[in-house]
């Protein structure tokens, strides 16, 4: 039985890596690449009409978030995957593609041409390949959010939005106010006042007791 065709768009800020791309997916069944862009933005209106399976996407272009909407809201046609590119090997990066960019699977940034092979037959089969140990995240996460809103947060009674909530994450991970502004594509003054809220609500002393807090919320999320 023939193997049915695959049919990719690709955004990608760099027009060599594009070009490269979809001349190397072309010589490789059932892959048939139908739509080049250099943004988001100029694929989600285009899109509608290709009758794609999945959309490549480049790191880069989900932060800051000027266009990743167009993953979330709807934009894409019905049942289109996503796969992140060049994503760095961090596991917060990572669960981001999940979380903020909807993403059905991912490749990091030293991944190779038979890497991205394999991830995409997954997708186009409805299935994704991540490593144990991100996937034991995403269950984490998940049960973290299911119970921050069952629980109020987890947090003593006190509910944070969810604005509050991801740039509790990016705390987590390490992000100053100025890089989580910068992903979030937000003010650096709207991200301080989140953050003091954030320490009002949870009555913690800085944004570093925060990182504490937060592990073992998940901590406590993973053992269930």
């Amino acid at each position: 039985m023939q193997t049915p065709e695959v049919r990719i768009a690709i955004a990608h800020s760099n027009q060599l890596f594009r070009e490269s791309l979809s001349c190397y997916l072309s010589q490789h069944d059932p892959f048939c690449v139908v739509h080049m862009a250099p943004r988001l933005g100029e694929t989600g209106k285009d899109l509608a009409v290709q009758n794609l399976d999945v959309l490549i996407v480049e790191f880069a272009l989900l932060c800051p978030l000027e266009e990743h909407k167009i993953l979330r809201t709807g934009s894409l046609p019905l049942g289109v995957k996503v796969l992140v590119i060049d994503v760095p090997e961090r596991e917060e990066d990572i669960l981001y593609c999940i979380e903020a960019g909807g993403a059905s699977g991912y490749l990091v940034q030293n991944a190779s041409l038979k890497d991205l092979e394999v991830n995409l037959a997954a997708i186009a089969r409805g299935e994704t390949v991540c490593s144990p140990r991100i996937a034991h995240l995403a269950f984490c996460r998940m049960s973290w959010f299911a119970r921050l809103e069952a629980n109020n947060g987890l947090t003593n009674g006190v509910s944070l939005t969810r604005r509050e909530v991801e740039i509790v994450r990016l705390i987590e991970a390490g992000l100053s106010n100025k890089e989580i502004a910068t992903r979030l594509n937000i003010g650096v003054s709207t991200v301080k006042n989140h953050v003091h809220n954030i320490l009002d609500k949870l009555q913690l002393p800085n944004r570093y007791s925060v990182v504490k807090h937060g592990k073992e919320r998940i901590a406590f999320a993973g053992s269930v």
